[in-house]
């Protein structure tokens, strides 16, 4: 229910993130105080513990000189000072208990034999051993016992932790509120839209431009949106009603087609299959009355073989040199002929099919045993399927003809926007330059800033624009695929990208590139897009590296550019060629999130693969394949 309440409103998955990112922040910083607060408590209680020892060792080397445990006892008795020390010990160079100290009431045990030198943890105590020295060697060793609960520590300190997390979600959840109200409403506002659009099928609903940022270039791109899917709604209605109109007339052929049908089997009911027997020269040697019926001949006509002249004349030559054919080999045959039909008073296609009966002994023919079935109303439905498909295949071609049409116009509608577009960034471009060169000087330096984001903005969205474009148009441009020299094509590159490049000048290692087949216009493309972008992010190293290389299998090359950049994290490779897909800040690295999307694009085109490998601030390597070249020319 929780979940459901969060997944269906943007507004509720914002405020959850702003939190929920707090709270985790909150909760390690904290952990990792607490333990640095407890490993600093328990250093500052050793070196407490260490610094006391030092000093009461110092205090009581004369006492172990001299032998006199009553200036030893007095000395540890100033321990009074440091209330958490509970008990201490002095012990002589021989190991003997030579003065004791206890806080209070306290009644614990001391040790009897001192521990070898070091701090140490038990039971609540920190306890710590430490031999007193001197120029002349080891005069005893001093036992401090002080009392060590970092519960109670704990417990303070996440009784102000939880103040804290709960004070700061509180004025993050203000703060993200007020902040994603701002950001939320013009989404919002496309949603309501879209939703009506969806309840009520009216493509002429427009959403509301409140800003003219991106948000507003979105309004924009939605609302054109809108204008299109309602123009393809009309053509795909009209071409639903010219659909249905094909589909009644089809119904009424069909239905047409099954009353003749009907009216054929009525017309030859009895022609379900006409079995007749021969003797080994062809001739009837027994009556057949579905014969007679189908065909209208007698037997005494039909006797011997007077059957054959009730075919047509033009198929009896056939049907001879078949019965000539089968008797010389013993092998059966199968003919399509022309038969008269007695009911319908007219010649039908039949199929004539005869099989020896052979003598199991001698292996000579004994008869011929035939059938033969109507096969009229089949044909006439082949030829009706075929005369179908060809009125199908005009009308497709028809579609064909009136979809390219529509692609044209497409196309004609993509230009038409594209010169819609540039012409007011044109005009805010130009009249911010106008603004900064008349008024610059009267204005303050924050209105100046504002006119140079203006001013590259709308270089930006030109840039998009024009971007955008070349992509669309990439799917509809024909290949014009010829053999390519890989390196000079690289070369051409990396000589036009130098001219431009402001940054440190790159060393580019350049390996054997085989010989590739493809279009030489995209594939130059691919390679100025590639090394523009390792130029790009290589130029704020101090030694920038590009290597550029290919391996090479039976089935494809494999060509590389490899960087020394900023890298990316290897977990959102899969977005890199996405259109507008960027995984580095706009501030950060100019662009506008197109080039390598068109790599893949033109990539995927000639029939090759795309991939990327790398790690943040560890370089990148970019890997495009093409099919190789078979020895006739083919890919």
């Amino acid at each position: 229910m929780t979940l459901d309440w969060v997944r269906h409103s943007i507004r509720r998955q914002i405020l959850l993130v702003v939190l929920v990112t707090t709270l985790s922040a909150l909760i390690v910083a904290g952990v990792a105080l607490l333990f640095n607060d407890l490993r600093d408590y328990r250093a500052a209680l050793a070196a407490e513990l260490t610094t006391q020892a030092d000093i009461v060792g110092l205090a009581s080397s004369a006492a172990l000189d001299f032998n006199d445990p009553k200036a030893a006892q007095e000395t540890l008795l100033l321990l009074k000072a440091k209330p958490s020390i509970e008990a201490a010990a002095l012990y002589t160079a021989r190991g003997e208990l030579f003065a004791t100290y206890r806080r209070g009431t306290t009644r614990a045990e001391l040790p009897a034999l001192p521990e070898l030198d070091g701090v140490h943890t038990s039971g609540g105590h920190m306890v710590l051993f430490k031999r007193v020295i001197d120029q002349r060697g080891i005069l005893g060793t001093i036992h401090l016992r002080a009392s060590y609960d970092p519960s109670q520590r704990l417990i303070d300190y996440l009784a102000l932790l939880s103040a804290v997390t709960v004070l700061s979600l509180l004025v993050a959840f203000f703060l993200s509120s007020w902040l994603q109200r701002a950001l939320t409403r013009p989404l919002l506002s496309i949603t309501e839209v879209a939703q009506r659009v969806m309840t009520e099928r009216d493509f002429s609903l427009r959403a509301n431009k409140t800003s003219h940022d991106e948000v507003g270039y979105l309004v924009d791109a939605f609302n054109s949106m809108l204008a299109e899917l309602g123009r393809r709604s009309e053509e795909v209605e009209a071409s639903n009603r010219s659909l249905a109109h094909e589909a009644a007339e089809r119904a009424s052929v069909q239905k047409a087609l099954q009353i003749s049908e009907r009216r054929n089997r009525t017309l030859v009911s009895a022609m379900a299959a006409v079995l007749w027997v021969a003797d080994t020269k062809g001739a009837f040697i027994e009556p057949a009355p579905a014969w007679e019926r189908y065909t209208g001949q007698h037997d005494s006509a039909s006797h011997g073989l007077g059957w054959r002249d009730v075919f047509h004349p033009d198929d009896q030559p056939r049907l001879g040199l078949a019965w000539a054919g089968g008797i010389g080999n013993s092998a059966p045959f199968e003919l399509e002929l022309r038969l008269w039909h007695a009911a319908s008073e007219s010649y039908r296609y039949v199929s004539l099919k005869a099989l020896p009966l052979l003598d199991e002994q001698s292996g000579e023919v004994i008869e011929w045993i035939g059938s033969i079935t109507d096969i009229d109303d089949r044909r006439r439905a082949e030829e009706s399927v075929r005369t179908l498909a060809t009125e199908l295949e005009r009308r497709v071609a028809e579609r064909t003809t009136q979809l390219e049409e529509a692609n044209k116009e497409l196309e004609s509608f993509s230009y038409s926007v594209s010169h819609d577009l540039r012409a007011p960034v044109r005009a805010v471009v130009g009249f911010a330059r106008l603004l900064a060169q008349d008024h610059g000087a009267s204005l303050p330096p924050n209105a100046m800033r504002q006119l140079d984001i203006i001013q590259s903005e709308a270089l930006r969205m030109g840039t998009l624009i024009d971007d955008l474009l070349a992509f669309s148009r990439l799917g509809r441009k024909a290949l014009q695929p010829v053999r390519l020299d890989m390196r000079e094509l690289v070369d051409l590159s990396c000589q036009a990208l130098l001219a431009q490049h402001n940054g440190p000048t790159p060393e580019i290692r350049l390996g054997t590139l085989p010989v590739a087949h493809g279009d030489r216009a995209l594939i130059t493309q691919v390679w100025t897009n590639l090394l523009s972008n390792a130029f790009k992010f290589s130029a704020r190293r101090e030694q920038p590296l590009i290597e550029i290389g290919a391996i090479s299998d039976e089935h494809e090359h494999v060509y590389f550019v490899r960087d020394n950049g900023a890298g990316f994290d290897a977990r959102y490779k899969m977005k890199l060629f996405g259109v507008f897909q960027r995984l580095h800040d706009s501030t950060e690295f100019g662009g506008t999130g197109v080039g390598l999307a068109l790599v893949h694009r033109i990539i995927t085109r000639h029939g090759g693969r795309v991939w990327a490998e790398g790690a943040l601030d560890q370089g990148a390597t970019f890997y495009f394949t093409l099919p190789r070249e078979t020895q006739n020319g083919t890919t």
